[in-house]
């Protein structure tokens, strides 16, 4: 691919981060070699406290905003209220881009103004696996707006008025905008084997497996004010809110055995044997125990009312 110049609208890349220095340089440096260059980065540090900024001053396209600690969907607006380019695309702190990411999401939107231009992860766990672990179908995502990875005219996301931060400070937020994104007459693209990043998702240690679960536990709570939000069949299925979920979680998975070191040797043995993305795809999936823990935990909170809603 050519090596692209300053022509072409301006993008910014919108980005929060959270006590993320230790790879930060690295994501940074993918950016700083991208083909298209009418770029700037919006870091937005939520409040970490290893000093993210130390980093990010070497980066002369990098424009560094503080804030005190308030979540993804605040980061994020704090970095759309600062964007300066025409075209945002949004990342996570944990990715690293490949050279021509950027362009190449700059040439979707060129071939129309209403578009949503979603890439895809590839998840790994070692960070020298970034630029040589290739995608696979178990990467595929039928995500439409995930923010790691997809991109939007600045005009549309004015338009809708940015990340709900009063209902998601992290779990649907970014699905919640692509709704809202698609309900204006926005088309999604998405982008299958261009436009992927490599999603680093922790060293895999015992704590990272169980913070893991956690995350997905809250976001089975977020679940529920989704779907309250968005009260079709589609979204029930969307977010799995239905006793059927809750009977076959049931049979599948057991919480006590997925907290023990028992599971977690498992993982390791075939992190051992080099089969990465089977102990991915492994801690992936049993994480639905505990997503859908927390929406029958959300749904006992908040009552019968809601419990009527989902049944």
């Amino acid at each position: 691919m050519k090596k692209n110049s300053q022509k072409g609208p301006m993008v910014s890349i919108i980005m929060p981060v959270y006590n993320r220095a230790f790879m930060l340089r690295e994501v940074l440096e993918s950016l700083a070699n991208q083909t298209y260059k009418n770029m700037e980065v919006v870091l937005v540090d939520d409040g970490s406290t290893d000093n993210p900024q130390k980093i990010a001053r070497d980066f002369g396209f990098v424009n560094y905003i503080y804030q005190e600690n308030g979540g993804c969907s605040s980061a994020r607006n704090t970095g759309i209220r600062n964007a300066r380019g025409e075209i945002l695309l949004f990342i996570d702190s944990d990715v690293i881009s490949p050279p021509d990411l950027v362009e190449i999401h700059v040439r979707y939107h060129s071939k129309s103004r209403k578009r949503i231009v979603q890439g895809q992860l590839i998840r790994i766990i070692n960070l020298e696996d970034a630029y040589k672990m290739p995608f696979t179908i178990s990467d595929y995502s039928r995500c439409f707006f995930d923010t790691a990875n997809v991109s939007v005219r600045k005009e549309h996301m004015d338009r809708i008025g940015g990340f709900d931060e009063e209902n998601f400070k992290k779990g649907w937020e970014d699905l919640d905008v692509g709704i809202r994104l698609l309900k204006l007459g926005l088309r999604l693209k998405r982008l299958v084997r261009k436009a992927y990043v490599w999603h680093y998702e922790g060293d895999y240690s015992q704590k990272c497996i169980m913070d893991f679960f956690n995350d997905r536990y809250n976001e089975g709570k977020a679940a529920v004010i989704f779907y309250r939000k968005y009260p079709t069949y589609s979204t029930k299925m969307m977010t799995m809110i239905s006793p059927f979920f809750f009977w076959l979680s049931n049979r599948l998975f057991n919480e006590e055995y997925l907290k023990s070191d028992s599971f977690y040797g498992k993982v390791r043995e075939l992190i051992k044997r080099n089969k990465i993305k089977s102990a991915i795809n492994l801690v992936r999936f049993n994480g639905y125990c505990f997503y859908i823990k927390g929406i029958r935990n959300k749904i006992k909170e908040d009552g019968y009312i809601v419990m009527s809603k989902v049944s």
